[in-house]
């Protein structure tokens, strides 16, 4: 496969794609906990969210609340389902933040597997070593909130080659500056995949 673009943005799976370019990074999995009530009579038009308090909540407009918190059940990083012992609490910390929740019934609820990166911030920008590769992944649960805003950066960079939103900090080389020399580059695997702009 020859791409003169080539985006990262694998999720959960996106360290081991930058690991195969030669870009190793500490990416782990998270599986974050959410469930939606029954529909309610609206009460809150904004996003919530506690910060340090891992719980988190909007009310769409049909009225239903989906509410986030908690960590769902992993036998391995690549698959996890909600589990019933940690709903409650999950249900519990949302009412204290919200007492219209106390009494409300939940439809729904599952868990998915996200990246996440030990600082919490994303890896985002080109690689240090590829040409035409560019990296967004390791959202660490923010993708929701920040995905716009990613989009924008990588349209930016793939048609103008920077991006007008300062990104420098997001960058890959900030896991390990070592690895990232064009000796590190395989270039067997270069050549089967990116062909330079």
């Amino acid at each position: 496969v020859r791409a003169r673009v080539l985006l990262n943005c694998a999720g959960a799976w996106a360290g081991r794609f930058a690991e195969g370019f030669g870009e190793p990074v500490p990416e782990t999995s998270i599986h974050p906990l959410m469930m939606v009530t029954e529909p309610l009579p609206l009460f809150m038009n904004v996003s919530l969210g506690m910060q340090g308090g891992g719980i988190y909540a909007r009310q769409v407009a049909r009225g239903n609340c989906v509410i986030g918190g908690g960590r769902g059940v992993s036998a391995d990083p690549d698959h996890a389902r909600p589990g019933r012992d940690n709903l409650g609490a999950l249900m519990a910390n949302a009412a204290t933040l919200l007492p219209v929740l106390r009494g409300a019934q939940v439809i729904r609820f599952w868990t998915g597997v996200e990246g996440n990166m030990p600082d919490h911030n994303p890896v985002l920008g080109p690689s240090a070593i590829v040409p035409g590769l560019f990296h967004a992944f390791g959202l660490s649960g923010a993708g929701f909130q920040i995905g716009p805003a990613v989009g924008e950066v990588l349209s930016e960079l793939v048609v103008h080659g920077r991006s007008s939103i300062p990104i420098d900090a997001f960058r890959i080389e900030r896991y390990a500056p070592a690895a990232h020399g064009a000796a590190a580059r395989p270039e067997s695997l270069r050549e089967q995949t990116l062909e330079s702009p």
